[in-house]
């Protein structure tokens, strides 16, 4: 990183490299949660409702997602947004979603390696050093690309979407009250002290039930298939929240920015989405390939 962001803490509200002296105090849990609540009760109607509509409005949704991921992204890792990684990476991410949007995923894919390419070569012409922050385009542009993707599947493609929001909401929020009430052994103190094998197992818990519930109201004949997988798909949301922790301790900040109270910012807030989206997308192309082309989704969702 260039220079330090600004306004570093850690997870846990001290600083990895400090005592927590000049550290500004962590906000009362109580205070925090209702910050949390209230955050998610403004922001989760919208969310649901762009999932509903699909299209331009919910490709537009995903595409200023996109751009402010990158600029979070820049500052991260570079400790200022205005250089020319982010220049290349945001209109890399315009492109790629509008692409997706259109029904071109492959090309959407195609103008993410592209951007990625002529990112890189911009680093090593102004011998940069530091050739890591590139991880930004496929951490970012792959779950845009996927979540687009999987919205233009139709039903089949709109109920996979809102399953996977509801199984990465409920291990947030199981993960958070399970962690916060019970504690107990740490999952990763090295790259997140906050975070406990309690709250991981509240998580997989909150995902798997929130996955069965689903299945009995679409009224599908598989609640504990849709259980099991949602559990595991829980704990890849679990690895994404904790890589962006780590991303964090590296930047030495709190929060990757100031957008969402109570959450911090965009990063923050979709961090398990975005390995989630991945995942889900993977199996589902997995799927429709093994059915020549039937849209089966995670083969629980049939058109």
């Amino acid at each position: 990183m260039d220079t330090p962001a600004v306004g570093a803490s850690g997870d846990n509200g001290t600083s990895p490299s400090d005592d927590g002296d000049n550290v500004p105090p962590r906000p009362p849990r109580s205070k925090e949660l209702f910050l949390r609540i209230a955050s998610a009760a403004v922001l989760a109607p919208g969310a649901i409702y762009l999932v509903y509509l699909g299209g331009l409005a919910f490709t537009a949704l995903i595409m200023l997602a996109a751009v402010l991921m990158t600029y979070e992204w820049a500052r991260l890792v570079r400790g200022s947004h205005l250089n020319a990684d982010y220049v290349i990476h945001a209109v890399t991410a315009i492109i790629a979603v509008g692409l997706a949007g259109a029904g071109m995923p492959l090309f959407a894919l195609l103008a993410a390696a592209v951007g990625f390419a002529v990112a890189m070569g911009v680093v090593v012409w102004r011998d940069e050093g530091k050739r890591w922050p590139m991880i930004g385009f496929p951490y970012i542009l792959l779950p845009c690309i996927a979540i687009v993707w999987l919205r233009s599947g139709g039903d089949w493609g709109m109920w996979t979407l809102y399953w996977l929001l509801a199984v990465v909401w409920a291990t947030d929020i199981m993960a958070f009250v399970t962690g916060r009430t019970i504690g107990g052994p740490k999952l990763a103190p090295r790259f997140s002290p906050a975070k406990t094998w309690s709250g991981l197992l509240g998580g997989v818990a909150g995902a798997s039930v929130a996955g069965a519930a689903t299945s009995i109201i679409l009224g599908l004949d598989s609640p504990i298939l849709l259980a099991l997988i949602s559990g595991a798909t829980a704990v890849i949301a679990q690895i994404g929240d904790i890589a962006e922790s780590a991303l964090k301790r590296y930047a030495d900040v709190k929060d990757s920015g100031a957008l969402i109270p109570g959450h911090g910012g965009v990063l923050d807030r979709v961090d398990g989405l975005i390995f989630a989206a991945v995942a889900t997308a993977f199996v589902a192309l997995i799927g429709i390939l093994a059915e020549e082309g039937k849209g089966i989704g995670l083969g629980i969702f049939v058109l």
